[in-house]
């Protein structure tokens, strides 16, 4: 590595770690404002400050070893052409996606994971055209087989709407093929861009509370200093706020851990109707209290997902919460869920199965078109007011309420929906709504199922 590139990589750790420190002194700084007014007690809030640094620390630890690397192999000449399965092993011994191209821009070595990437699926020998869809990385490629040049050129490939390579070209020494190596820069992309969200969502979201507790505070130091009858009141308000704001810190470091691996897929096999069980338990007496009806239909038999547990019970609970929130006393909430043939039969049941409602698909799922297998659906109907067209499509975004159509104000942070979301790109599924103007809403997710005992997943 040059002196230049070392000294890049010196600043850019430095600012990561400005970076870190600043989100957990603040983070530390809104804990002491809350054990300041009583809403949480010093040893937790020293517990979740000490939580917090050493999230940060592992993320600063974990992100400072990405750096940019120079795939420069010593190949010594041969007087005969290696043969093809000495290369893949080589290849295979590499902890990065890689592959060869010969002289005619035909890819004739590869590693698995650059495989998977390319989706070769078997192919012998593909021209790089026809899976290379990058002009840059095409042309990299052929200047560097015209050339004949050592050095690798480095060149950013964009394979997705929230995907992103780095792919390094060179011909080392005198090798007849051209090597090349890529490098994942989706999770450092994504660790940024959910910083800075952070930063500007907090910053707008925590404003209005910390002026009100600011401005009560204040009050209470100066005009109602001797008003002890009023503080009773001004402390279940500023309460109120402190709740408020722990909501939210909760939902955004939530947001954050799940936008940070949703790259990565589940592979854990679960039941998805102890999922479901596990996530209503606590609702049954919730609604009780409220006057409202959950009823749970599930499909019989055993509905076996690929899935990461804990967030998929976070989708139940978020949804049945804001059913729970919009459903009048003596409504009903109705949870459906089941085994569907195919990812398409699933998203009918699970987002279109009210007459005459309008819908919208908030995500849909990342499988391939016209695939059979089999997939898990759930569906969470209320009896509230509905949801006005103009809105729907803005459900699942950051902070976006849509109260005045969901029968006036109503308390929460306005990431429930943004979490599931989230929380089904993870699980590769996908999420809709439809609803009916005074007469209720529906929200839908579905994901692919396990297959079965016996079969690969």
């Amino acid at each position: 590595m040059s002196a230049d590139a070392k000294e890049a990589a010196k600043r850019a750790l430095t600012r990561r770690a400005r970076d870190f420190v600043t989100l957990v002194a603040c983070f530390g700084a809104i804990l002491f404002l809350m054990w300041l007014t009583g809403a949480v007690g010093l040893i937790e809030a020293f517990a979740a400050l000490l939580v917090a640094a050493s999230v940060a620390m592992a993320v600063y630890v974990g992100t400072a070893s990405i750096l940019p690397i120079s795939p420069r192999f010593a190949i010594e000449p041969t007087t005969t052409v290696p043969e093809l399965h000495d290369s893949t092993v080589m290849l295979d011994a590499l902890p990065l996606p890689a592959f060869e191209i010969d002289d005619e821009q035909r890819i004739v070595a590869f590693n698995e994971e650059a495989e998977f990437i390319l989706r070769l699926d078997g192919r012998v020998k593909p021209r790089a055209s026809t899976v290379i869809r990058s002009p840059g990385l095409l042309s990299a490629i052929e200047n560097a087989i015209d050339s004949g040049t050592v050095e690798p050129t480095a060149v950013e490939v964009e394979s997705g709407p929230d995907e992103t390579w780095r792919a390094y070209v060179s011909r080392p020494g005198r090798a007849r093929r051209t090597l090349v190596v890529l490098e994942d820069l989706t999770p450092v992309r994504r660790a940024a861009r959910a910083r800075s969200d952070f930063l500007a969502n907090a910053s707008h979201e925590l404003r209005t509370p910390l002026t009100a507790l600011s401005g009560f505070i204040e009050t209470m130091r100066g005009p109602a200093k001797d008003d002890k009858d009023s503080w009773d009141r001004f402390l279940a308000i500023m309460a109120g706020e402190t709740q408020r704001m722990s909501r939210l810190i909760a939902d955004l470091l939530s947001l954050s851990r799940i936008e940070s691996s949703e790259h990565v897929s589940p592979r854990e096999r679960e039941e998805f109707q102890d999922i479901v069980s596990d996530a209503t338990h606590a609702f049954s007496a919730i609604a009780s209290e409220k006057g409202v009806r959950l009823e749970v239909r599930a499909e019989s038999g055993s509905i076996p997902v690929i899935a990461h547990r804990d967030e998929m019970i976070q989708v139940v609970e978020n949804l049945v919460s804001n059913a729970l929130k919009y459903s009048v006393e003596g409504g009903q909430i109705v949870l459906s869920f089941g085994l569907s043939s195919s990812m398409a039969d699933a998203r009918i049941k699970a987002g279109q199965s009210w007459m005459g409602a309008e819908r919208m698909t908030l995500l849909p799922a990342s499988g391939r078109p016209g695939t059979k297998e089999r997939a898990v659906w759930m569906r969470v109907e209320d009896q509230g007011p509905g949801i006005e067209r103009e809105h729907l499509p803005r459900l699942g975004e950051r902070f976006y309420r849509a109260d005045q159509s969901r029968g006036g104000k109503i308390t929460g942070t306005g990431l429930g929906l943004a979490i599931v979301k989230h929380i089904m790109a993870h699980h590769r599924g996908g999420f809709a709504v439809e609803t009916r103007i005074g007469e209720g809403t529906a929200f839908g997710v579905w994901l692919p199922a396990a297959r079965e005992e016996g079969l690969k997943d």
